[in-house]
């Protein structure tokens, strides 16, 4: 299969909305393809990923697996990977009309300085990322309250997710924003995916 057909294949299978990569792009990026796929890692994904289905009411197992994409599977190091009293204070949004702060569960900053690259934020398993928010006064979703809280501290990149939908924000001030998404069970039965969440999201990805 050529690169560029081999590219066109996983940009078919994933759900974007707004501006997203070109071909072109993709081509300058990973002119050899995507990272080869990992049997060893991909064991463990299902094997995470099927715990996660069987016991995600749990919060606690579902922020676990959580953690394990971004650590084990996007490979982020400690060093990289905020969470809890690491997060700047700075990194919320407040809505005092709807009385709800939006802020990351985990920030990727930049190695050298710390400036953050990627804000993550996680909702309930029963929570449609693009759907209204649960039990809240304001009736938009976690998709539009990604994109806020992007605005609202000028960073470019969001990955929201309630566990099975993984949601790439692309929000750059003065621009359309741009949606895309790729599914867990998806990852397991078309690789391709799985491959290229890893490439543009990973410790080496491109979107870093």
């Amino acid at each position: 299969m050529s690169i560029a057909r081999h590219h066109a294949e996983w940009l078919s299978l994933v759900e974007a909305s707004g501006p997203f990569l070109s071909l072109q792009v993709l081509l300058e990026a990973f002119p050899s393809g995507l990272e080869a796929h990992d049997g060893d890692r991909f064991r463990a994904l299902r094997a995470a990923y099927e715990e996660w289905l069987d016991y995600r009411g749990d919060p606690a197992i579902h922020r676990t697996w959580v953690s394990w994409v971004l650590t084990d599977l996007l490979e982020f190091p400690d060093e990289v990977l905020l969470s809890g009293q690491g997060i700047p204070p700075a990194l919320k949004v407040t809505f005092a009309e709807h009385q709800l702060t939006l802020r990351p569960d985990w920030v990727v900053v930049e190695p050298d300085g710390g400036q953050p690259r990627l804000l993550v934020q996680v909702v309930p398993p029963e929570q449609g990322l693009e759907k209204t928010y649960r039990g809240s006064r304001w009736k938009a979703s976690p998709a539009t309250g990604m994109m806020e809280l992007l605005h609202a501290t000028d960073v470019r990149l969001g990955l929201l997710t309630n566990g099975e939908q993984w949601m790439l924000v692309n929000a750059p001030r003065g621009e359309a924003t741009g949606f895309t998404s790729w599914y867990g069970n998806l990852w397991l039965e078309e690789k391709l995916t799985l491959r290229a969440f890893q490439s543009l999201l990973g410790c080496g990805g491109s979107l870093r």
